[in-house]
């Protein structure tokens, strides 16, 4: 019988409800109590292992934390977590901050973030599709509910910005050599195309 429960994966999600902050300016992560969670399942129902799992659990956290306060996540995760799931965080965050702390603009950072990537193990992009999936699983339902301009407040350049992101992510994953598991790229590519069919219909 294949265990359901795991105790590492039941610590991440209380870290990051211990040590997760509130969403930043410009609605980057519009859900962030259930983030952590659906991306757990989503690693998860693609057959993730475990130190996979964790990350993808704790990529949140780092990601809307400070330059000064990742380092301080970071040596907690490394306590208690170990060093391998600290290796693939440090390869699946996105470079939200400059050398001098200060915060980059939205398409300065992915783009840097797509270029790191092609230098990142399997775990790291698996953990890294697995927050791309949820995004765009939670844009479009943001934006049926919402509408098209919700997008302009979460990326410079609105929804074409946004479909143009996806889809780069989506080729980026697709040449590298080791790549994420070929279900995590289908799903992501369906997504992104579902949300610009419904930008198109308007």
């Amino acid at each position: 019988m294949t265990p359901g429960y795991c105790d590492s994966i039941a610590h991440a999600l209380a870290f990051a409800a211990k040590h997760g902050v509130r969403p930043l300016p410009r609605g980057r992560a519009p859900t962030w109590p259930t983030r952590p969670a659906n991306v757990a399942v989503i690693l998860a129902r693609h057959g993730a292992d475990e130190p996979t799992i964790v990350a993808g659990v704790l990529c949140p956290v780092l990601n809307e934390s400070s330059p000064a306060r990742r380092q301080d996540l970071h040596a907690k995760v490394r306590g208690k977590f170990g060093e391998t799931v600290d290796v693939v965080l440090r390869q699946a965050v996105e470079p939200r901050y400059d050398a001098r702390g200060k915060e980059r603009t939205w398409e300065a950072y992915k783009l840097d973030h797509l270029a790191s990537l092609a230098l990142a193990e399997p775990r790291a992009l698996e953990a890294a599709a697995a927050q791309e999936i949820y995004q765009c699983g939670a844009l479009i339902t943001d934006v049926r509910r919402l509408g098209a301009e919700y997008l302009s407040g979460y990326a410079q350049g609105g929804g074409a910005a946004v479909v143009r992101w996806f889809h780069e992510m989506v080729d980026a994953l697709e040449r590298h050599p080791t790549g994420p598991r070929p279900g995590m790229i289908v799903e992501l590519r369906h997504l992104a195309g579902n949300l610009g069919a419904l930008l198109e219909r308007g």
